[in-house]
């Protein structure tokens, strides 16, 4: 028992360091972008749970730019020798547990902001996606399922508007 008096108070605590977490999985992936009449459109895909961007593991012996760009290809149908990889945006972290009670996987994606042709279609693989399309910034930002997903957004949404 903490003596009166004695009780911390939470906001007079100091602020524990963040240490960056050793990831033991590595995705790649990014904000895709076609330009429209109206501005930029961003790619989102949905895999049947969640909207989110398209990403994937980095293979043995890739780079996590050559892993994003060709994850994309893969996820949105987006030929690869159409995508600009234009610049990296902040990773993001987090930590998942497996199906059935496995292992907790931490995990790390890198983030790019990838340009797509302004006439691109999306031709998702259906063994993997389940719905794909091109939103406004604000539409997207409303359907992402996961709040790290929405940083990314607001981060390569700032870039962009920086260079008008």
């Amino acid at each position: 028992m903490i003596p009166t008096g004695l009780q911390a108070n939470p906001s007079t605590l100091p602020a524990m360091p963040r240490r960056p977490m050793r990831p033991n999985e590595i995705s790649s992936g990014g904000v895709v972008v076609r330009r429209s009449p109206a501005g930029y459109e961003v790619c989102l895909i949905n895999d049947g749970r969640y909207w989110g961007f398209p990403k994937g593991r980095v293979e043995a012996g890739e780079t996590p730019e050559v892993a994003a760009m060709r994850e994309i290809s893969e996820e949105t149908g987006i030929a690869l020798e159409s995508l600009v990889l234009r610049t990296p945006l902040p990773p993001t972290e987090y930590v998942y547990r497996k199906p059935n009670h496995g292992p907790l996987v931490f995990k790390r994606v890198h983030n790019y902001i990838v340009e797509a042709p302004a006439e691109a279609e999306l031709h998702p693989d259906p063994a993997e996606i389940a719905e794909a399309g091109w939103f406004g910034f604000d539409d997207a930002q409303s359907r992402l399922s996961f709040k790290n997903s929405v940083s990314v957004l607001e981060a390569a949404r700032q870039v962009l508007e920086h260079e008008r």
